[in-house]
């Protein structure tokens, strides 16, 4: 629907509103005249009611019960307001009346033809009727003394109570009326003037803009006037302006563009070009517009391909109607060509045709390989970090395992399964030098080839003697290691462990196509060090901890269990025994009158007496048995899986062994070495450690009791007492 016709709606609508509005507000008023009637003929009974049974206090009757007073006052009330009036009684007879009609007192009403009288009388309720024999309206209240108790009625005719109303409104009535007639005539008058200039406004801008369409950019509206339709046409015109500027604008940029620009009609032929488009094609502007665009440009595919018939993207543009963008090679005249992307969008004109734009895309594709270059190194070098992640990762497990053992042995195993996956194709040995530093020994080999000796002198290998690896093979001046057994064109190379400034070893690998690899170790060289490093430093770990708990189980003096790693030993072994069902035997020996050595030759000549005594019960101890320092000058040997008679013929063989040493210090005879012996043994002597101890230890100082030099074993006996004591007697000194 157009702007006009809808003001014209709108207008009349607003007219016809406010026509409504008016005669609902006329009806209104009337239905509200003739309510606010009824409702004061209503209050007016109701006083009239409340007067008649009205009592006062000094207890003379009501008007109802005085029938000549009750007429003389409804007389007085007929005058006032000249209305009729009747009272009649609960039965409806009548009481009383003021009426020009001719009522008689006494009667009954019965003028009602519904009964309204009747019912009001019942249940209180006003009620209006009309009465048939003097046509009026009349109004029926009931009359109640006591409260809520009904005695009869007020019949008031209310006919003039509504005129009275009618009248006052009937003004207020006429003026709402004109106001709403006059309204719609302004209504009216005001739509007329608007559609007058909204016309002439509108028929300009129309006339504008259809110009406008028309690509008439010089066209301008005259806005001379001083409404909306002005400042309408002052918009138009500079919309105007800037659209002619912004064409030449845009006409500056498709010369200046770097991209090819060519404008083609319906029929393919080419109604424009910019410079950067005659470049590409590789002819001139002028001998280009007005040619049919295949005459002028070969366009192939990306492979160099000839398109099939219709399927170039400016044959499908044309055909389809729609936007077709692809990429094309686009030869020029000379032959060569260049990569472009063409697009091509149709127009919106009604006679068709589509804009060509050419992208050249030859940095494009210079960058593309150059990208690709880039992308192969980059997937080279992540292809190394990945390999140097995972050997990071192998080295790092290497090494948890390598601090994770507690025994030399155990961690060769790991170093002996760990290279192969470390130095895959090399064979190899991990060589240790032994605590003397006069013996490199081999701990562990992986590969097929075996190409050092297990056995050297540390000055057999350079890499130990220069403190840096050695590396010797094909082609190479540097010498080789005695200690290499294989000859030939394999390659070899040894490392030095070194860790916390000491020389362990040497890591030796051995490579058996080093003539064909001459770079074998190189491409090793990164993870070598990280295995070298890793390794030493995990030996040097095990060599220090396995120093230290030396130093907690071993006497320093003598080099014997001390004490403690003998209650530990001495227990576990008992378990043991009892699980097996074997005996446990417990050689306890103190060394006789050790004080005076002490006295007579001074520490370091009792010193002497006990290593000589620790080394003869070392001579004389299995390689189960446990020899311990217990204290001062006081020896255990604990004999798992012997008897009680074994453990006494052991002690009675280790005393006379004492007693044959002849010891000297500094030139001075030491004199005789003797030493007392208490033999006590499981099950015999005791079920717990403690107690054999204890019974070993009563048998000692039983036979130190009877004459020391001589052993003494602890008999059977109840639990909780002391063991009794058996001598062996000492043999004759010689």
């Amino acid at each position: 629907m157009r702007i006009k016709s809808l003001i014209i709606l709108s207008m009349t609508s607003a007219a016809a509103l406010i026509g409504l509005v008016g005669g609902l507000a006329i009806v209104t008023q009337m239905a509200a005249t003739k309510s606010l009637g009824l409702t004061e003929a209503t209050n007016v009974a109701r006083e009239l009611a409340d007067t008649i049974v009205f009592k006062s206090s000094d207890g003379s009757p009501s008007l109802f019960e005085r029938p000549e007073a009750l007429r003389e006052f409804l007389e007085l009330q007929h005058h006032r307001s000249l209305r009729d009036f009747l009272v009649v009684d609960r039965n409806k007879i009548l009481l009383a009346h003021a009426a020009d009609e001719d009522h008689k007192v006494g009667e009954k009403f019965d003028h009602d033809l519904g009964n309204e009288v009747g019912q009001t009388l019942v249940d209180g309720i006003p009620r209006k009727f009309s009465d048939a024999h003097e046509a009026n309206e009349i109004l029926a209240v009931a009359i109640e003394h006591p409260k809520d108790t009904i005695v009869g009625a007020v019949l008031l005719e209310y006919d003039p109570l509504l005129r009275a109303a009618e009248q006052r409104t009937n003004s207020m009535l006429w003026l709402v009326g004109l106001g709403a007639a006059a309204a719609v005539l302004v209504a009216a008058a005001f739509a007329w003037g608007l559609l007058s200039r909204f016309g002439a406004g509108l028929s300009d801008m129309m006339r504008g803009m259809e110009s406008l369409a028309k690509g008439e950019v010089m066209t301008r509206i005259s806005h001379s006037r001083k409404d909306e339709f002005g400042q309408l046409a002052r918009g138009f015109n500079t919309m105007a302006d800037e659209l002619a500027s912004a064409r030449a604008h845009i006409e500056d940029i498709v010369q200046t563009a770097a991209e090819g620009i060519a404008v083609l009609d319906s029929d393919g032929k080419i109604a424009s070009v910019n410079p950067a488009a005659a470049a590409m094609i590789g002819r001139r502007a002028d001998r280009i517009v007005g040619q049919d665009w295949a005459s002028v440009m070969t366009m192939r595919d990306p492979r160099g391909a000839e398109f099939a018939g219709g399927r170039s993207p400016v044959e499908q543009a044309l055909t389809t109607g729609r936007q077709h963008q692809s990429e094309v090679r686009l030869t020029k005249s000379d032959g060569t060509y260049v990569p472009v992307i063409a697009s091509c969008s149709p127009l919106s004109r009604s006679d068709g045709g589509l804009v060509l734009t050419l992208s050249d895309i030859s940095e494009l594709r210079r960058a593309e390989v150059v990208v690709n270059e880039r992308a192969d190194q980059l997937a080279l070098l992540n292809r190394e970090l990945h390999e140097k992640s995972e050997t990071t990762t192998r080295l790092v497990k290497l090494g948890e395992l390598l601090q994770a053992c507690v025994t030399f042995p155990e961690a060769f195993s790991v170093v002996g399964a760990a290279m192969a996956e470390f130095l895959g194709g090399l064979s190899g040995t991990v060589h240790l030098t032994s605590a003397s530093r006069n013996l490199v020994e081999e701990m562990a080999h992986w590969g097929d080839i075996r190409s050092s000796a297990t056995q050297f002198a540390p000055e057999d290998c350079w890499a130990l003697r220069r403190g840096q690896e050695h590396v010797t093979g094909p082609g190479m001046l540097t010498p080789r290691c005695a200690h290499i057994t294989e000859n030939g064109k394999k390659g070899y190379v040894c490392m030095p462990l070194a860790a916390q400034g000491e020389t362990l070893g040497i890591l030796h690998l051995c490579e058996p196509n080093a003539a064909e690899k001459p770079q074998w170790l190189a491409e090793r060289q990164q993870i070598l060090r990280g295995v070298v490093d890793t390794l030493a430093l995990a030996l040097a770990n095990l060599r220090l901890r396995e120093t230290l708990r030396q130093q907690s189980i071993r006497d320093p003096n003598t080099g014997l269990f001390n004490r403690r790693y003998l209650e530990e030993t001495g227990s576990r072994e008992l378990r043991r025994m009892e699980r097996s069902g074997q005996p446990l035997v417990i050689i306890m020996l103190d060394v006789d009158h050790f004080k005076q050595f002490n006295d007579t030759f001074g520490h370091e000549a009792g010193d002497l007496v006990l290593k000589q005594v620790a080394a003869t019960l070392i001579e004389h101890a299995r390689d189960s048995d446990v020899v311990s320092r217990y204290g001062g000058e006081e020896f255990a040997l604990v004999m798992p899986g012997s008897s009680v008679e074994e453990g006494a013929e052991r002690a009675e063989a280790l005393r006379q062994a004492i007693r044959k040493l002849h010891l000297t210090h500094r030139g001075r005879t030491l004199g005789t070495v003797t030493a007392s012996f208490g033999v006590a043994a499981y099950p015999e002597h005791g079920v717990g450690w403690a107690e054999l101890t204890n019974a070993a230890d009563h048998a000692l100082y039983d036979a130190k009791g009877k004459g020391r030099d001589r052993v003494a074993v602890a008999l059977g006996n109840a639990p909780g007492e002391r063991p009794p004591i058996q001598l062996v007697p000492a043999p004759k000194s010689s």
